[in-house]
C-alpha cells in the first residue's frame, strides 16, 4: 500500500473525523410520483429508536424488529448518487419514503420476503452496511445498490447499531460484535425452506459478516456452504490476518467469494493508524492478502471517482457501475442475483 506524507495522513485522519464519509440523511415521507420507481427493502432493524447527539452515542437495542420500507428513485436519479432532499421531499427529484410497515416477528418477516420474489432464483440479497453510517443512510444506500444493479430479488438490510458518529469507531466496532447473534438468527430465517443467501457486506459490515459466519460455523447453526450463494465484501474493513483465521474457522467458502479493493481507500488508511497502522483487507490489491483461499479479489482502484476517501467505489463511481452491470448481463443463467459483483470471470483480477 503506497503511503501518504505524513502531514497529507494527518490531515486526511482530520477530515475524516469532522466531515465523515457518508451524507447525514432522515427517511423522508412523501406522496408517490408516477414516474418514479418504487423497491421494497426489508429491514432487519437491530437499532435503537434514539439518535446519536452532542450527548454521544445512543443505547443499543435489545431485540430485532422488521419492517418493509418502500423507497421511490426519481427518473432524474444518476448512478452511484443517492438524491437526498434539500428541502421539502419531492418523489420527483428526490430519494423519498412512500410507504412503510412493520412485522411482528421473524417468522412472518421471512415468509413474506420469499413471497415477494418474483424472480425464479429462490434468492434473498442481504446487504449489510459500514462504520459511520445512520439506519436513512443505510436503507437508502441499499435502494440505491438495488435501483442501479437491478437486482431482481428481495433485498433485505441488515441495519445494525452503527452511532452514525465519526468519532464513533471503536464504538461501532463493538457494536458489529453485539450484533453477531441477530445477524445469525436473520440469516437462519432466510434460509430455511432451501432459500439462498446472496450476502453483500460494505466495510465495517464485512467485518460483521465474518465474525457471524465463523461463529455459525462453531455453533453449525446452519450449513454455509449449502445455504450462502456467494459473498461480496466490499472495501473490508477487516485486518488480514484476522480475516485469513476467520476463514479458516469457517471451513469451505461459498463460491464466488470475492472481495473488492482500493489501494487509494482513505477511510481504510485512517481506520489502519486507528488500529496500530495494522492493513486492512479493502486496502490491499495485494493477492498475497488472501493466501491461497478461494476467493477472487477485484482491484477498482482504477474506477475512483476522486476525492480523498475512495470508499464506495464498486456503488458510487458510475464507470464501475456501468462495467459491473454489463458483466451480470453477460453472466449466464442462475447467475447470483447480486449480478456484476459475482459475474467476474471476464474481470482482470486475480483469482485462484
Amino acid at each position: 500500500m503506497s503511503k501518504l506524507p505524513t502531514a497529507r495522513l494527518i490531515a486526511a485522519a482530520i477530515a475524516f473525523v469532522l466531515g465523515g464519509c457518508s451524507e447525514r440523511g432522515v427517511l423522508e415521507f412523501a406522496m408517490p410520483d408516477p414516474s418514479a420507481t418504487t423497491h421494497t427493502i426489508w429491514v432487519a432493524n437491530f437499532r435503537s429508536d434514539v439518535q446519536a447527539d452532542a450527548s454521544g452515542a445512543p443505547p443499543r437495542p435489545l431485540d430485532l424488529s422488521f419492517e418493509a420500507v418502500s423507497v421511490s428513485v426519481p427518473t432524474t436519479h444518476a448512478p452511484g448518487k443517492i438524491e437526498w432532499p434539500d428541502g421539502p421531499p419531492d418523489a420527483s427529484t428526490d430519494f423519498v419514503t412512500v410507504g412503510q410497515r412493520q412485522f411482528e416477528s421473524m417468522n412472518r418477516f421471512a415468509s413474506d420476503v420469499a413471497r415477494s420474489d418474483q424472480s425464479w432464483l429462490n434468492e434473498t440479497l442481504v446487504f449489510v452496511h459500514g462504520y459511520n453510517t445512520r439506519h436513512a443512510e443505510a436503507v437508502y444506500q441499499l435502494a440505491q445498490f438495488v435501483h442501479d444493479f437491478e437486482v431482481p430479488v428481495p433485498p433485505v438490510l441488515f441495519s445494525w447499531p452503527s452511532a452514525g458518529l465519526t468519532i464513533g469507531y471503536v464504538y461501532d466496532r463493538d457494536s458489529a460484535l453485539l450484533a453477531r447473534d441477530e445477524l445469525e438468527a436473520t440469516l437462519v430465517s432466510l434460509t430455511r425452506n432451501g432459500r439462498k443467501v446472496v450476502l453483500v457486506g460494505h466495510s465495517m459490515g464485512s467485518y460483521l459478516i465474518m465474525e457471524t459466519l465463523r461463529q455459525i460455523a462453531l455453533k453449525g447453526s446452519m450449513d454455509i456452504d449449502r445455504d450462502i450463494e456467494s459473498i461480496t465484501l466490499m472495501a473490508p474493513d477487516v485486518d488480514g490476518e484476522l480475516f485469513r483465521e476467520q476463514a479458516m474457522t469457517i471451513g469451505d467458502l461459498p463460491t464466488p467469494f470475492i472481495i473488492m479493493v482500493a489501494e487509494q481507500d482513505g477511510a481504510l488508511r485512517v481506520s489502519s493508524l486507528l488500529t496500530g497502522r495494522r492493513p486492512r483487507l479493502g486496502a490491499q490489491t495485494d493477492r498475497s492478502i488472501v493466501g491461497d483461499l478461494p476467493i477472487t479479489v477485484v482491484d477498482v482502484s482504477d474506477l475512483a471517482v476522486g476525492g480523498e476517501f475512495n470508499h464506495k467505489i464498486a456503488t458510487t463511481s458510475p464507470s464501475a457501475i456501468a462495467i459491473l452491470r454489463g458483466l451480470a448481463q453477460q453472466g449466464p443463467p442462475g447467475t447470483a442475483p447480486v449480478g456484476a459483483l459475482v459475474v467476474l470471470s471476464n474481470w482482470p483480477c486475480e483469482r485462484d
